[in-house]
C-alpha cells in the first residue's frame, strides 16, 4: 500500500507534494545543466583542435599518416566505449523515447560515461554529427541519476527522465521553451500536468547553467527581414520543396542504416575505424562539412556563397552524415538536420533573389524558415521546430511565414508514408534489443487525456477494454478529481490515471494507447 500512495502520489491533494516536484526540477536542472554544458564545452574545444590539426598537418606526408594512425586508435576507444554500454550508441534520442515507454532500463552512469567520452572522440575525429541527441540522453541520465538519490518511484523517475532530456536540449541549444516542448511533443507524446511543472523549470535552470558557461547570445544571430506579401506564395514552393527533401533525407538515413548492419560480419571497431578514416580523407578535401555543420553556418552567417558552393556542401554534408551515422556512431543529427535545412533556404535564395529582384537580406528569412521545415519534415515535431528556431536567432517577425512552410513539411513526408525519425530509429532499436527483466513489486502510473475523436467517448469508465493487468484510478475533469464508479462515462479532455505493473508496462501501455489515441471503436 505504501509503494501505491508513492505512485498516485500526483493525485493526493497535497502540497508538500508540488514542492518535492520543485526541487527535484531545480536539481534535474542543475544537473543535467552542468553535465551537457561540460559537454557541449568539450566539444567546442574538439572541434578547435580539428581545426587547427587539419592546418598544421597540410602538406606534410608524416604528419598526416600519423593523424591517420591517431585517428584509428580513436575509432578503436569508441568501439570500446559502445561495446562497454551498448546503450551509448547512435543519436541517445530513441534509447530515452525507448526507457519512457517502458521498453529499456538504462545503467544511468555507465551511458553517462560512455556517451560523454565517445561523443567526444567522434566530434575530435570530425564525424557528421551534432551533440544535441546526445545532450538529451545525458540530460535524461543525469535526471534518473538524480532520481535514484532520491529513492523515488518509477512513476516519478519516469517523469524526471523526461524532463531530463528536455533539461538537456535547453542547455545545449540555450532554448528553454523549445527544450520543455520536446519532452511534450517528442519524448513523452502527450500532456502531464506534473511534467509541465518539473519540465519548465528544470529547462529553465539548464538554460541558467549553460548561460554561465557561453554567454546570453543567441546561437544564430541572424537579422530577418519582412518577405513582401505579395511573394508568400514563395512560402508554398519553399514548404513543398523541404517536405520533399525532408522525405529523402529520412529514406536516406535509414538505408544507411541498413547498409551497415549488413556488414555486420565486422568487428565493431573496424566499423568504428573505417568511419574514422573515411572522415579523416574528406577533412582533407572539404574540412567544412565535418562535425555538426558549425563551419558550414558560420560560412553563410558572414555571406552567402555561391550557388555551386552551396550545392556541394549540402550535398557533400548529407552523404557523410548519412554515413556516419549510419555506423552507429555515437552523435546526434539534430543539429545537422538544422544546417541541411540552413543550405536549403540558402539555395532557394540564391535561386528566386535575383529573379524577383527581392532584398538579399531576405535570404537569412529563407534560411530561418527552411531550419524549422526541416526539422519538422524529419522528426515531425512542428511546435518544437517553429520555438526552437525563433529561440536560437532571437528573431520572431517570421512566426507566420515560417508557420506555413512548417505544416506544407511536416504534411508531405506524412502524405508520402513516411515515418518521424526518431520513430522509425527506436523500431530499429526495438527489434535489435531482447528487452529487459522489471521488478515485478513496481508499479507506474501513467497520465492519458482522450482526445475529441477517441472512440471510447461515452462508455463507462468501468467498462473500458483496457488490459486486465492494468487499472483506472482517477479521472481528472475540468481540475476535479473523480474516483471512477460504475456510472462514470469517460468524456472529451478527460485526464486518465491508469496504474500498470512495471513488469507489463511496455505492453499495456501500447495497447492503451492504441485505444485512446488511434481513434478505435468496437466492431
Amino acid at each position: 500500500m505504501k509503494m501505491i500512495r508513492q505512485t498516485l502520489g500526483l493525485n493526493v491533494d497535497d502540497s508538500k507534494y508540488y514542492i518535492k516536484l520543485i526541487i527535484e526540477a531545480v536539481l534535474i536542472g542543475l544537473f543535467s545543466g552542468l553535465v551537457v554544458s561540460l559537454y557541449r564545452l568539450g566539444l567546442d574545444h574538439s572541434e578547435h583542435f580539428l581545426s587547427a590539426t587539419l592546418k598544421y598537418i597540410q602538406g606534410d606526408l608524416l604528419l598526416t599518416i600519423a593523424w591517420f594512425f591517431i585517428l584509428a586508435i580513436m575509432g578503436i576507444i569508441t568501439a570500446l566505449l559502445v561495446k562497454w554500454d551498448p546503450d551509448s550508441s547512435g543519436s541517445g534520442i530513441p534509447q530515452v523515447m525507448g526507457e519512457v515507454k517502458g521498453y529499456f532500463d538504462v545503467c544511468w552512469w555507465k551511458t553517462l560515461i560512455a556517451k560523454f567520452i565517445a561523443g567526444t572522440l567522434t566530434a575530435l575525429g570530425g564525424l557528421s554529427l551534432g551533440r544535441e541527441g546526445p545532450s538529451v540522453q545525458l540530460g535524461a541520465m543525469a535526471a534518473k541519476g538524480v532520481s535514484k538519490q532520491l529513492t523515488n518511484s518509477k512513476t516519478d523517475e519516469k517523469r524526471l527522465l523526461v524532463c531530463g532530456s528536455g533539461a538537456g536540449l535547453s542547455a545545449t541549444f540555450s532554448a528553454p521553451l523549445a527544450g520543455f516542448i520536446f519532452t511534450l511533443e517528442e519524448i513523452n507524446k502527450g500532456f502531464d500536468r506534473s511534467i509541465v511543472i518539473v519540465g519548465l523549470v528544470s529547462a529553465l535552470v539548464a538554460d541558467l547553467v549553460s548561460k554561465i558557461f557561453f554567454g546570453q547570445s543567441p546561437i544564430f544571430p541572424f537579422t530577418s527581414l519582412n518577405l513582401p506579401l505579395n511573394y508568400f506564395w514563395l512560402l508554398i514552393v519553399l514548404g513543398i520543396a523541404v517536405g520533399i527533401l525532408g522525405y529523402i533525407y529520412n529514406v536516406g538515413m535509414i538505408k544507411a542504416s541498413e547498409m551497415w548492419d549488413k556488414l555486420s560480419f565486422l568487428p565493431l571497431e573496424a566499423k568504428f575505424v573505417i568511419v574514422f578514416l573515411v572522415t579523416g580523407i574528406v577533412g582533407l578535401f572539404l574540412p567544412e562539412i565535418l562535425g555538426g555543420g558549425y563551419s558550414m553556418m558560420s560560412l553563410i552567417q558572414v555571406s552567402i556563397p555561391p550557388l555551386s558552393v552551396l550545392i556541394v556542401l549540402l550535398i557533400g554534408k548529407y552523404l557523410l552524415l548519412i554515413f556516419c551515422f549510419g555506423s552507429s556512431a555515437p552523435g546526434g543529427i539534430f543539429y545537422p538536420v538544422l544546417v541541411i535545412g540552413a543550405y536549403i533556404g540558402a539555395i532557394f535564395s540564391a535561386i528566386v533573389i535575383p529573379i524577383f529582384g527581392l532584398n538579399p537580406m531576405i535570404a537569412y528569412k529563407f534560411i530561418m524558415i527552411s531550419m524549422a521545415a526541416m526539422f519538422a519534415s524529419s522528426v515531425r515535431t512542428p511546435i518544437t521546430a517553429v520555438v526552437l528556431i525563433a529561440e536560437m536567432t532571437g528573431v520572431t517577425n517570421s512566426l507566420v511565414a515560417m508557420i506555413v512552410v512548417v505544416v506544407l513539411a511536416y504534411i508531405i513526408p506524412t502524405i508520402l508514408g513516411n515515418e518521424p525519425i526518431y520513430g522509425t530509429l527506436l523500431l530499429r532499436l526495438l527489434k535489435k534489443n531482447k528487452g529487459i527483466d522489471f521488478d515485478k513489486s513496481k508499479s507506474v502510473l501513467e497520465e492519458y487525456v482522450v482526445p475529441i475523436d477517441c472512440g471510447l467517448i461515452g462508455q463507462k469508465i468501468w467498462e473500458l477494454p483496457i488490459p486486465k493487468s492494468a487499472m483506472v484510478v482517477s479521472v481528472v475533469r475540468s481540475g476535479n478529481t473523480l474516483i471512477p464508479n460504475e456510472d462514470l462515462e469517460l468524456k472529451y479532455a478527460d485526464e486518465l490515471f491508469i496504474i500498470m505493473n512495471q513488469n507489463t508496462y511496455q505492453e499495456d501501455n501500447r495497447k492503451i494507447e492504441s485505444l485512446i489515441y488511434n481513434n478505435w471503436k468496437e466492431e
